[in-house]
C-alpha cells in the first residue's frame, strides 16, 4: 500500500474516480442501486405539504400573505432556496422541477422541509457542520435555515410579499476561453445493470499541443437533463494513448464503456463536473497540468428514462501562468472482503505517506462504489490527530470534489487511516476490490501541492 501511494504522489496517475451531481432520472423513478430515491421522497412529503398549504388557505380565505412572527417565502424562504438550490431547480435545469416561483414551490412545502432537515438535500454528503474541516461553496443549510424551512411548512406555506421576492441569479461564467473540447454526437443506451444509465468515455483533442495549466473550465451540456457527471482523465503517456484508442475502435458507435476510471493504465484525473455547477475552478493559485500533445479522456455518466437523446456536450477550459500544479496523493484499503447480506461491515487500513516532503491538501475526493454508506479519514501525526474527511451519508450518486476552506498539511511519516462503512443487504457472495460495477473501493484523493 505504501508503493501505491509512492507512484500516485510521484507520477500524478490517478486511475479511480467516478464524480456525480444527481441521480436524476433513475432517483426520480426510485429505481437502481440501493439509493434512497430522494425525490420519491419528497413527492410523498410534498402530499402532506400541500394538503396542509390548502388547509391553510381555506381557513384564511386564501389570502394569508404570513405574520410579522412567522416566515414567508418571498422575504425567507427563497433567498434560502436561490442560494442553495436554484442553480438545479429551475426551468431547464438538471433537475426534474423547479423551485424558481412559489406556486411551484408551495405544494412541496412539507417535502422540502423534511428532505433537508435529512440532509438528503441540497445534496452534500460530506460533514459540514465544521467538526470536521470546512469547505468553499458548501451546499450546507445552517440549522437556522432548516428551521425557517420547516416553520414556513408548518404554517400553510404562506407566500408574503412576492414582489420583494428575489430573481434567480445569474450564472457565473469562465471568462477568457483557451480550447474548447467537444464530444462526439452520441446517443446514450442503458447498461444492463443500470437501466438509466450509460458510462461513457470518450477519447478527444484538447485542442492544446503545447498543454498548460488548467485552471477553471466551463461545462456546456448538450441535454442538460441526462448530464450526470463527467470525469476528465490525462492520459500520461503513448501506451495510454494507444490503450483508449484501441478500446474506441473497438466499438461501433463513438467511445467505449467505462465505469469509476478512464480503464486504461497511466492515467489521471484533471477536472470533474457535476450539473449546478456552471464553472468548475481550481483553488486560488492552483489548477492541473493538461499534457502537452495527447489527447485527453472523458467519461460522460449519462442518466435517463425511456430512452436517451442525441447529445454533443462541450468543455471550455481556461489555461493559467505561473499557477502551481495540483498533484493527487490517493490511500486506499485495497484488501476489501465484505460478506454478504450484512447491515454494517467495517472496512479499516492504516497507511504512511511516504513523500519525500511536506504538502498541503487543497482538496478531497472520497471514493466507495454502490454499497458504501459512510467514510472518515484521519490523519495521525507526532503533533496529535486531525479529522481529513467525515462522510455520513456517502451516495454513490452524489460525488464530487471538495475544495478545503484552508490547506491540511500532510508531512512525511504521517499516518492516514482510513475507514469505510459498507452495506451488503441482497447481496449473495462476498464484495472484494475492483473496477466493476458490481465491486466496491474504499479510496481518498487528496489534491495536494507543495507546503507553503
Amino acid at each position: 500500500m505504501t508503493a501505491m501511494v509512492r507512484a500516485a504522489w510521484a507520477t500524478g496517475a490517478l486511475w479511480l474516480l467516478a464524480c456525480g451531481h444527481g441521480e436524476g432520472a433513475a432517483a426520480e423513478q426510485g429505481s437502481g442501486d440501493g439509493s434512497s430515491g430522494d425525490a420519491t421522497t419528497a413527492a410523498s412529503d410534498a402530499s402532506t405539504g400541500a394538503e396542509a398549504s390548502t388547509a391553510a388557505d381555506d381557513s384564511s380565505g386564501g389570502s394569508d400573505t404570513g405574520t410579522a412572527a412567522g416566515p414567508t417565502w418571498a422575504q425567507d424562504v427563497a433567498p434560502i432556496l436561490a442560494a442553495h438550490c436554484w442553480s438545479c431547480h429551475t426551468d431547464g435545469g438538471f433537475a426534474p422541477f423547479s423551485l424558481v416561483d412559489y406556486d411551484d414551490a408551495k405544494p412541496l412545502a412539507a417535502g422540502i422541509a423534511a428532505i433537508s432537515a435529512a440532509r438528503e438535500m441540497p445534496p452534500w454528503p460530506i460533514d459540514g457542520t465544521g467538526a470536521c474541516q470546512s469547505y468553499d461553496d458548501a451546499r450546507w443549510l445552517a440549522d437556522d435555515e432548516l428551521a425557517t424551512l420547516a416553520a414556513w411548512a408548518d404554517a400553510g406555506a404562506p407566500p408574503g410579499d412576492l414582489a420583494a421576492a428575489p430573481s434567480p441569479p445569474s450564472p457565473p461564467t469562465l471568462g477568457t476561453v483557451a480550447s474548447t473540447i467537444t464530444l462526439p454526437p452520441y446517443t446514450p443506451v442503458a447498461e444492463p445493470e443500470h437501466p438509466f444509465d450509460d458510462y461513457r468515455c470518450f477519447v478527444v483533442d484538447t485542442g492544446l499541443p503545447d498543454g498548460g495549466s488548467m485552471t477553471a473550465f466551463e461545462v456546456r451540456p448538450g441535454v442538460v437533463e441526462q448530464a450526470h457527471h463527467i470525469v476528465m482523465f490525462s492520459l500520461e503517456d503513448d501506451a495510454a494513448v494507444q490503450q483508449a484508442l484501441a478500446l474506441q475502435d473497438e466499438d461501433a458507435v463513438p467511445g467505449y464503456r467505462c465505469f469509476g476510471s478512464a480503464g486504461v493504465g497511466s492515467s489521471r484525473i484533471v477536472g470533474a463536473w457535476t450539473p449546478g455547477v456552471p464553472v468548475v475552478r481550481y483553488p486560488e493559485g492552483t489548477g492541473v497540468v493538461l499534457a502537452p500533445g495527447r489527447p485527453i479522456v472523458v467519461q460522460m455518466h449519462y442518466n435517463f428514462g425511456q430512452s436517451g437523446m442525441l447529445d454533443a456536450t462541450a468543455i471550455d477550459v481556461q489555461l493559467g501562468e505561473g499557477v502551481t500544479p495540483l498533484v493527487p496523493v490517493i490511500f486506499v484499503d485495497s484488501d476489501l472482503a465484505i460478506p454478504p447480506d450484512v447491515g454494517d461491515h467495517v472496512e479499516e487500513s492504516v497507511t504512511s505517506f511516504d513523500g519525500d516532503a511536506p504538502v498541503d491538501l487543497m482538496a478531497v475526493f472520497p471514493h466507495m462504489h454502490q454499497i458504501g454508506r459512510t467514510m472518515h479519514v484521519e490523519i495521525e501525526s507526532a503533533g496529535g490527530n486531525a479529522c481529513a474527511a467525515d462522510v455520513p451519508r456517502y451516495d454513490f450518486h452524489w460525488q464530487e470534489m471538495y475544495r478545503y476552506a484552508a490547506p491540511v498539511r500532510l508531512s512525511p511519516g504521517d499516518q492516514v487511516r482510513l475507514q469505510c462503512h459498507f452495506s451488503s443487504l441482497g447481496r449473495e457472495g462476498t464484495t472484494t476490490w475492483g473496477e466493476g460495477s458490481g465491486d466496491e473501493m474504499c479510496a481518498v484523493v487528496f489534491f495536494a501541492q507543495p507546503a507553503g
